[in-house]
C-alpha cells in the first residue's frame, strides 16, 4: 500500500480541537507520505499565529473569511487546496477528528487500490458512544420511519451511503481533471456534492465499516460548533451534549498526553522531547 496524501482541515478559531488533532496526524503518519494543509478562514485569536510557528503544513490565509460565510468556506477550502496540491490523494478532515493509531490511512489504501475506478473512501457517520450502537439506531430509526410510511428526504435516504467529508479520501487527478467542486451543491453537504459528481462520470466509492474506523480515528460529530460558540448554529440542548462529549474525550489519558508532547509541532520531533 503506497501514494502520496495531502490532508486539508478548513480552520477557525478552535485552537482547543486543531492542536490534538494536527499533532495525532504528525504523530500517527511517521510511516506515510503525508503532507498537511490547514486553510484558515479568517481567524484573528492565537490560534493564527499558532498556525504559523508550525513550519511542516502549508498554512493558507483567508482573512476575508468569517463565521457567516460557514459551512460553505469550509467547501471551498477544499476546492483550492486540491488544486494546489501535487499527491496522489487528497483527505477532506473536520478539525474535530483525532488520530488514535499508525495503521490509520491502511484502510483507505485497501479499498482505495481495488479498482482505478475507486475515486473515494471514507465511512459513515463516528460517535464518540457506540459506534455499532449508533448505527444500528439510525438504521432502525430510518426502517420504523419508513414503515409508518413518512418519507424521509434525507441525503442518505436518497442517495444512499457515501464518504462523509469528515474523513474522506479521494483521488486527485478526476477531480482536478474534471475541475469538479467540493462546493457545488448549497442543498447538501458531507461529502454529497463531490460524490454526485464523481458519480455521474462513473467513478465508484468504497465505505469502511464503521467499526473498524472507529478503531483508527475518532470523530466529535459538531465539536468545532461547540468549542467555538460563534459557529453555534443548531439547538442549545445538542450543543450541550456536543459539549460533554467534548470535555469527556479531552479527559482522557492518550488526548491529555497530545496536549503535553509539543515536540509534535516541530519539524524534527525528538524522541522524549516535550
Amino acid at each position: 500500500m503506497s501514494g502520496s496524501v495531502t490532508i486539508c482541515m478548513p480552520h477557525w478559531q478552535v485552537k482547543q480541537l486543531l492542536l490534538p488533532c494536527l499533532r495525532s496526524i504528525r504523530k500517527h503518519s511517521q510511516n506515510y507520505d503525508v503532507r498537511v494543509v490547514v486553510v484558515d478562514n479568517g481567524s484573528n485569536d492565537e490560534s493564527l499565529e499558532w498556525l504559523r510557528e508550525l513550519d511542516w503544513i502549508r498554512l493558507i490565509e483567508r482573512p476575508d473569511e468569517s463565521p457567516e460565510n460557514w459551512p460553505r468556506n469550509v467547501f471551498t477550502a477544499w476546492d483550492r487546496a486540491i488544486r494546489e496540491c501535487d499527491t496522489d490523494y487528497f483527505i477532506t478532515m473536520h478539525t474535530d477528528v483525532f488520530i488514535k493509531d499508525d495503521d490509520w490511512l491502511d484502510p483507505f489504501f485497501v479499498r482505495m487500490e481495488e479498482s482505478d475506478n475507486v475515486a473515494a473512501v471514507g465511512g459513515w457517520k463516528l460517535s464518540l458512544g457506540n459506534s455499532l450502537y449508533e448505527w444500528q439506531k439510525h438504521f432502525f430509526g430510518r426502517l420504523f420511519s419508513r414503515m409508518k410510511g413518512k418519507e424521509n428526504n434525507s441525503a442518505e435516504d436518497l442517495y444512499g451511503y457515501f464518504p462523509r467529508d469528515y474523513c474522506a479520501m479521494y483521488r486527485v487527478r478526476p477531480i482536478v481533471d474534471n475541475d469538479l467542486k467540493f462546493s457545488a451543491d448549497a442543498e447538501f453537504g458531507g461529502g454529497l456534492p463531490i460524490m454526485k459528481q464523481l458519480w455521474n462520470l462513473g467513478y465508484e466509492h468504497r465505505m469502511i465499516p464503521i467499526p473498524e474506523l472507529s478503531d483508527h480515528i475518532v470523530h466529535i460529530a459538531h465539536g468545532s460548533a461547540a468549542v467555538a460558540a460563534d459557529l453555534t448554529l443548531r439547538r442549545k440542548s445538542a450543543m450541550r451534549k456536543v459539549e460533554k462529549r467534548v470535555a469527556k474525550l479531552f479527559s482522557e489519558p492518550w488526548v491529555q498526553e497530545l496536549y503535553q508532547q509539543n515536540r509534535w509541532d516541530r519539524t524534527d520531533p525528538a524522541e522524549g522531547d516535550y
